[in-house]
C-alpha cells in the first residue's frame, strides 16, 4: 500500500487495478457489473475508490446506473502509477499534488509542522518552482520530474553534510546520463536539461534535508520556451527508452535508489566527490560573479573541491575557493 498523506487516503493493490481497468480503457465506456464482478468488489468500496479518483482530477460519470463512462489516463505520478515503483522508505509519506507553489517549500512547512522521518513530495506542475537563490524553475504540467525528498539526517556527522548537495546532483546526473555545471546544474550536450536544490532545516536537536529534483523529461524544442534557450528535454535528446511504459515513474525511481546509495556512502566521501567532480564541466573555463559584497569578480574555474566550492584563479594567478551561497550570481564564458 502507499498512504496519500495529501488526501489521508490508503491506496491499496486494489485501487491500483481497479485504476488500471477504469482509466485504462481505450473507449473509456464499461458496464459498471463487469467492473464490479472482475474486480469482486462492492459498489460501497468502489464509490469510494472512485472518490479518491475525483480528488486527483479523474473524472467518471455513471449512467443509467448500469455504465461508467471515463477517459483514458495519461501517465501520471500518483500514488496507483507509482504503486509498483515506489521505495518502502516513502510508502508511508507519500505527498502528491496536480498543482503546488513549490514541492521544497511544501517540504519545509512540513517539517515545521509534522514530526517525519523521510517523506516523498511530488507535483506534476509547480506555479512558484525555484532553484538555487530563489531563481524560478520552469515546468510544464506532467512533462517533467518535481520531486523533494526529506531525510532526517541527524545521524550525519556535521563535517559531511556538505556532500549532501554532491551526492543529490551526481545522483541525478548518473540517472540522467548527464553532466554537471557547478554547482547544481544537470547538463546534456552543454544543454541544461536539469537542476538539484538543497536546504537544511534544524528542528530542535534533529536535522532535516530537503533535497529537490527538476528534470526535464518530456518536450521537444517548440515546447521549451524561447526565453529559456539552453535548455532541452531527455525526450528531446534521446534519452528515454520505448520499453518504459512510464518514463517519469521509471526515472523517478532510479533517482530515488542513486539518491539513497550515495547518501549511505557519505562517509565514504571520496568516492562520491571524485565521481561527482568528474562529471563538472566547468574546469578551464572562464567565469565571472557578484560576490556577496556586491563585487563584480573575474576568474577561472580550476577544480570542485571536496566541500563543495569551486576552486577558482583570479587574473594574478592567486587561487581561492568560492562557496556557492556566497555567489548571488554566477556565469560561465
Amino acid at each position: 500500500m502507499i498512504f496519500d498523506q495529501v488526501r489521508d487516503y490508503e491506496v491499496t493493490e486494489e485501487d491500483k487495478l481497479l485504476f488500471q481497468q477504469v482509466f485504462g480503457s481505450e473507449d473509456g465506456f464499461l458496464e459498471l457489473d463487469d467492473v464490479l464482478n472482475k474486480r469482486g468488489i462492492s459498489k460501497s468500496n468502489f464509490y469510494k475508490s472512485l472518490e479518491y479518483f475525483e480528488k486527483l482530477g479523474f473524472k467518471s460519470t455513471i449512467k443509467q446506473a448500469k455504465y461508467i463512462q471515463t477517459f483514458k489516463s495519461k501517465s501520471r505520478l500518483t500514488p496507483m502509477d507509482f504503486f509498483d515503483l515506489c521505495p518502502k522508505d516513502f510508502v508511508k509519506n507519500y505527498h502528491y499534488f496536480t498543482t503546488v507553489n513549490s514541492t521544497h517549500d511544501y517540504a519545509s512547512r512540513l517539517i515545521k509542522t509534522k514530526t517525519i522521518e523521510k517523506a516523498l513530495v511530488l507535483a506534476e506542475y509547480q506555479s512558484s518552482g525555484r532553484g538555487r537563490t530563489g531563481r524560478k524553475w520552469f515546468s510544464k504540467l506532467g512533462k517533467g520530474i518535481l520531486a523533494s525528498v526529506i531525510l532526517n539526517v541527524s545521524n550525519i556527522k556535521n563535517s559531511n553534510l556538505n556532500m549532501l548537495p554532491i551526492a543529490t546532483s551526481l545522483s541525478a546526473a548518473e540517472i540522467s546520463n548527464s553532466k554537471i555545471s557547478w554547482p547544481n546544474d544537470i547538463v546534456y550536450n552543454d544543454k541544461k536539461i536539469g537542476g538539484t536544490l538543497l536546504s537544511l532545516n534544524i528542528k530542535g536537536e534533529e536535522k532535516y534535508a530537503i533535497l529537490s529534483l527538476g528534470l526535464n523529461v518530456f518536450g521537444n524544442q517548440e515546447t521549451i520556451p524561447a526565453s529559456i534557450k539552453d535548455a532541452t528535454t531527455m525526450e528531446r535528446e534521446g534519452l528515454l527508452d520505448s520499453s518504459w511504459k512510464n518514463p517519469r515513474a521509471f526515472i523517478l525511481k532510479k533517482w530515488l535508489k542513486s539518491l539513497e546509495q550515495k547518501i549511505e556512502a557519505i562517509n565514504n566521501s571520496n568516492n562520491v566527490f571524485q565521481s561527482w567532480n568528474n562529471l563538472l564541466i566547468d574546469k578551464g573555463r572562464k567565469i565571472f560573479w557578484i560576490n556577496s559584497k556586491g563585487q563584480k569578480m573575474h576568474g577561472k574555474f580550476i577544480d570542485g573541491c571536496v566541500n563543495g566550492n569551486a576552486l577558482v584563479e583570479d587574473g594574478k594567478h592567486q587561487k581561492f575557493e568560492i562557496a556557492a551561497e556566497q555567489t548571488p550570481f554566477y556565469c560561465f564564458k
